[in-house]
C-alpha cells in the first residue's frame, strides 16, 4: 500500500469534512475513492480545467459551444430552438405514432 500525505488549511479541511460527512465519508476515504476512480477510469475530475492535451481539447469544445450559443443570442447565426419550447416537433410525434392533440397541442 502507498501512503499519500498532504497539507491543507484547517478551515478548508473542516469544511470538506462537513461535505464528505453528508455521504458518510471521511476526507481520507473521499481522497481514496477519488484516486481509485481516477486510476480505474483514466479520467480526472480536473480534466479540462488545466492546460494539457486532454484539457485543451475539452476547453476548446466548451469554448466553441459557448461562442455558438452567444452568436445565436445576438442573431448572428440561426437559432435552432423552437419558438415554443413546450411544443413537441411533428417529426417526433410521427416517430412516436401519436397526434398533437394527444399531447395537448
Amino acid at each position: 500500500m502507498a501512503l499519500l500525505q498532504t497539507t491543507i488549511d484547517d478551515d478548508v479541511k473542516k469544511r470538506a469534512d462537513e461535505v464528505f460527512a453528508r455521504s458518510g465519508l471521511t476526507s481520507a476515504m473521499a481522497v481514496r475513492v477519488m484516486v481509485t476512480q481516477v486510476a480505474n477510469t483514466g479520467v480526472s475530475p480536473f480534466d479540462g480545467l488545466f492546460l494539457g492535451k486532454g484539457g485543451r481539447a475539452y476547453s476548446d469544445e466548451v469554448r466553441r459551444a459557448m461562442v455558438r450559443e452567444e452568436a445565436k443570442e445576438y442573431g448572428l447565426i440561426p437559432d435552432d430552438a423552437q419558438d415554443d419550447p413546450a411544443r413537441v416537433p411533428d417529426d417526433l410525434l410521427d416517430t412516436w405514432g401519436i397526434t398533437a392533440e394527444e399531447v395537448g397541442q
